[in-house]
């Protein structure tokens, strides 16, 4: 029977080397069995328990889904062939694998077991092609019961372990014996630092976090937080697990305001790119005695928005005398930008004798601008009111808007030729004015009083042609009195005054009327600017134009 199954083992052997040889041209490897299914071009080479110490020789490229088993071997490392290159799955459990590069891996694999090997890391390469992608070829790596160090240099390694076998990564970190198992929070990652004095680092960093977490406390040696890129408003209590105890700190890219509480032992802070304005004084003094403690403190506080004002002027004194803050030349101030370094006490602190002599220039503009303001204000108000810009501020209010014209000239009969112009420029210039004189608005017949009377109340404006005719003149004193007595009830300036050059002296009026002149201004018929003037002081109205562009409707302004 012994003789027959040997028999029975020999043929099929046998078989699977012609098997192999036909479709591979290459014999099957020595102690391993092969098959092929041809529906499914699946091709497997089983080299299990086989007490294998080298890899197997694969020489030629296998053009199908090609598995090899090589569990429960001896192997200690890969061969590279044209065969492995093309395998799509490897079974590695239980060998003596100490490493496996990235130039290695099968670049088609889909599955590779390296299950109770001797690995104690791999490559980030290695971690980088096993790392599950979206729309990426999903490959499967299966990594338990291999002596996995927790050196930070792995770190990546350590994430990707952590994400795919979480006792592993547990299990790692109990090899480190610096701390108690189980506590590594549960957003970061933790190693082992041992580039100088063995120390934990705890990486936390750009993961959204808006606290510090529970942190391990050590049983030995420094421990070490990167906490950059998150949402960090304020530091914890010293209270808090772990915290206490870090020697280093970084805190970059987060949003603190202050620092008002930093672990004990403390050696490197870096609080760049925060929004810190001011580090008070028993922070300072903390940073002192640090330093006489360890003359190794670091400190780095670019990025943040300094207050630089007299009143922190302790704070210059602080940076430019601290030997341990790093690239001083980086630390601006807030607002200004200029470098904090390079400013001196009387840059934050000015004279007193500067700071009246900058009041009293500040206070004689202001009186400049206002006297210049007061000035030109008529100027600016009738050019603003002839180019219809800043309306609100140009227009006049007006309280009579029913009135039936917009004024009342008021002249002599030796005056006529006067006339011509003004109806030329009031009723047929751009605001189209109505005005009401003797010659063409009074009804044949009606007393004179009663005429001028009327025409007062009726008309908005009241406009004076005061020539030597009009002060000779009993009916233009009339006038004059009329207008001068609505103005006085109405509260508003309804006289406009028109004085000729030929007028010299206000003699022939009365003392009433002559005070009017001496006390109040009035308009010169010789200055250069006088229609401007004379259009501003008339009812103010809006120009709006409608959808036909030649188009333009007069209305009164709306006082309120």
């Amino acid at each position: 029977m012994e003789f027959q199954h040997n028999m029975s083992l020999q043929a099929i052997m046998a078989r699977s080397a012609q098997l192999l040889h036909n479709n591979l041209n290459a014999q099957c490897p020595d102690g391993c069995s092969c098959c092929f299914n041809r529906s499914t071009d699946y091709f497997a080479i089983n080299c299990t328990h086989s007490d294998m110490q080298f890899y197997p020789d694969l020489p030629h490229s296998i053009p199908y889904n090609a598995t090899l088993h090589l569990d429960k071997n001896r192997i200690a490392s890969i061969k590279p062939s044209l065969g492995h290159a093309s395998l799509r799955k490897l079974y590695l459990f239980e060998n003596q694998i100490v490493d496996f590069p990235f130039h290695l891996i099968p670049k088609n694999i889909t599955h590779l077991d390296l299950r109770k090997n001797k690995l104690e890391t791999l490559d980030d390469q290695v971690v980088d092609f096993f790392r599950d992608r979206e729309g990426s070829t999903k490959r499967k790596i299966e990594l338990s019961g291999n002596p996995w160090t927790c050196d930070c240099r792995a770190k990546s390694f350590l994430s990707f372990l952590r994400q795919k076998e979480p006792l592993e990564y547990i299990a790692a970190l109990d090899r480190c014996n610096i701390f108690p198992s189980g506590t590594c929070p549960e957003e970061c990652i933790c190693c082992l630092d041992n580039s100088t004095v063995p120390s934990m680092i705890i990486d936390c960093k750009s993961k959204g976090l808006k606290a510090i977490p529970l942190l391990p406390t050590l049983i030995s040696g420094e421990s070490t937080l990167h906490f950059e890129g998150n949402f960090l408003e304020s530091l914890p209590s010293n209270s808090l697990p772990g915290y206490a105890k870090l020697a280093h700190l970084y805190l970059a890219n987060n949003r603190l305001t202050e620092i008002d509480q930093l672990p004990e032992n403390i050696i490197t802070l870096d609080i760049r790119n925060n929004s810190i304005s001011v580090l008070n004084k028993q922070m300072r003094d903390f940073f002192d005695k640090r330093l006489a403690a360890n003359s190794q403190l670091k400190l780095q506080l670019s990025g943040n928005p300094w207050t630089c004002t007299c009143e922190e002027k302790d704070f210059l004194f602080f940076v430019r005398s601290s030997k341990y803050i790093e690239n001083l030349n980086d630390i601006y101030c807030g607002g200004t930008g200029k470098v904090l370094n390079l400013m001196d006490e009387s840059d934050l602190c000015p004279s007193g004798l500067v700071h009246y002599v900058t009041v009293a220039i500040s206070f004689m503009i202001i009186i400049s601008t206002i006297n210049l303001i007061v000035y030109f204000k008529q100027p600016l108000l009738i050019w603003f009111y002839e180019h219809n810009v800043c309306m609100s501020l140009a227009a006049q209010r007006e309280f009579e808007k029913q009135k039936k014209f917009d004024a009342f000239l008021s002249f002599t009969h030796k005056d006529e030729e006067l006339i011509e112009e003004f109806v030329e420029r009031l009723e047929n210039g751009a605001y189209k004015f109505r005005l009401c004189f003797y010659l063409r608005d009074w009804l044949v017949g009606v007393p004179i009083p009663e005429c001028i009377s009327q025409s007062v109340k009726d008309s908005k404006r009241v406009i004076i042609l005061m020539t030597n005719h009009f002060l000779k003149s009993t009916w233009g004193r009339l006038e004059f009195r009329l207008a001068l007595h609505a103005t006085s009830q109405d509260r508003c300036k309804r006289l406009i005054v028109v004085l000729y050059p030929e007028v010299e002296n206000f003699d022939d009026l009365d003392s009433e009327l002559r005070s009017y002149m001496v006390l109040n201004t009035y308009l010169k018929r010789d200055d250069p600017n006088f229609w401007n003037k004379l259009v501003y002081s008339m009812p103010h109205v809006n120009v709006q134009q409608e959808p036909a562009p030649e188009a333009i409707e007069l209305s009164v302004i709306n006082p309120f």
